[in-house]
């Protein structure tokens, strides 16, 4: 009979928690959307009108538009942040959308109307929606001399902020997760990084809650040149590097570091047993020679193959979706001379399975052209916390920058 000691009663009961919210939430009913790997070529449809529904015939997707740039006095595109960031309040019936000149508008998600401005300093703030109220955001923002280094509790209904920690007080100069980090699941934990006044680099993990730092650590400024994050389940930080991935545990002792080339656009996420992994463009890394998407399991530090996409693809990866954990949400870009003849997944966004399986569902034609619109028209398509609502920017085959919306159906 095998025994089972307390760390593994203790890892079991985690990942039971992990994952248990999905089994009480919704979660998304992909049965009917295509797994084939096929070419398809993206569809000719005109742009839909402010809060059209229209019907996409590849895939089967229903997307609406929900902004428009008149919505906003001045405003020269209407989006959301990014493919890491979750737009959606806890019960769903808000969302931020940034404008042009980087202010944040909060959304009510009945209508698709802006409600109003929210205070926020920075455009690069960093926004995180409360898992369980729906007024409440945790936010990173502005200190002293334009340096993101204080964290704050927002309530949206009246704007009022509350600090929560100021790290200039313990000696950093900046301090935040680099714009692409996440708290973990429950919101207890954040990581952050940055220049200290000694002059040197230090990372450190937040207890959101107490507002006090748990450990911390002097690094290589290289250690941290693109993002740092806590995991959803909060047993692991993670930073993504200039060559390489590395993870830490909670007291952030180095555990792994990812082979060179680990980095790329990825985000941290959530398997059906509770394990967590790193998904990230393996255009740097290449597996098997071609360009894939990679896992790189934080347990064990061991990396497979997710999916093969084309060299054009320049994907995003968004697991937000932590209530509908085993997916990875991956949205691409590709290149406008070769739209009508590319076979890799090109314009495209679509669920990857977590399971090796390579199994993929694919959602829709995003629309959206890099070449024509520059930065902010890449889609960056991120979910809810479910996974039932998909939110993606597009600049709609060169015209202006708007949020569309994906709902897809529920089991």
């Amino acid at each position: 009979m095998k025994r089972f000691t307390c760390l593994h009663w203790r890892n079991h009961i985690l990942a039971v928690l992990l994952v248990m919210p999905a089994l009480l939430k919704a979660e998304p009913d992909l049965s009917a959307f295509p797994t084939h790997k096929k070419v398809v070529d993206v569809e000719d449809m005109a742009k839909p009108a402010l809060h059209q529904k229209v019907v996409q015939p590849d895939f089967g997707a229903v997307i609406r538009r929900v902004t428009d740039i008149a919505q906003v006095k001045g405003a020269q595109r209407l989006r959301h942040y990014y493919s890491k960031r979750n737009p959606f309040n806890a019960d769903g019936t808000r969302a931020v959308i940034m404008s042009s000149d980087g202010a944040n508008w909060l959304y009510d998600t009945a209508d698709w109307t802006p409600i109003r401005y929210l205070p926020l300093q920075s455009s690069d703030a960093e926004v995180h929606w409360h898992p369980d109220d729906p007024s409440r955001i945790f936010l990173v923002d502005f200190g002293s001399d334009y340096n993101i280094s204080r964290m704050f509790w927002l309530d949206v209904t009246h704007g009022r902020k509350t600090l929560l920690l100021d790290l200039e007080a313990h000696g950093f100069v900046v301090a935040n997760g680099k714009m692409e980090g996440n708290p973990d699941r429950a919101m207890t934990l954040y990581a952050v990084a940055g220049k200290t006044r000694s002059g040197s680099t230090d990372m450190a993990l937040v207890d959101i809650q107490a507002g006090r730092i748990l450990a911390r650590k002097q690094i290589a400024p290289a250690w941290v040149d693109d993002w740092i994050s806590v995991s959803p389940s909060g047993n692991y930080v993670v930073a993504m590097g200039k060559a390489h991935t590395r993870i830490f545990n909670r007291e952030l002792e180095l555990l792994h570091t990812l082979p060179e080339g680990s980095y790329g656009h990825g985000d941290l996420c959530l398997a059906n047993d509770g394990r967590e992994a790193l998904v990230f463009d393996g255009a740097d890394l290449q597996l098997n020679g071609d360009r894939n998407i990679n896992i790189a399991w934080l347990d064990t530090g061991k990396l497979e193959i997710g999916t093969r996409i084309g060299w054009r693809a320049t994907p995003h990866v968004s697991c937000r979706n932590l209530d509908f954990p085993g997916w990875a949400l991956v949205s691409t870009q590709g290149s406008d001379s070769w739209r009508h003849d590319y076979p890799n997944l090109d314009f495209e966004i679509f669920w990857l399975k977590l399971d090796g399986s390579g199994e993929i569902r694919r959602i829709a034609h995003h629309h959206s052209s890099r070449e024509r619109g520059g930065y902010f028209a890449e889609q960056h398509a991120v979910s809810n916390r479910d996974g039932t609502r998909i939110v993606f920017a597009s600049n709609w085959d060169g015209e202006q920058i708007d949020t569309y919306l994906v709902e897809l159906p529920g089991k």
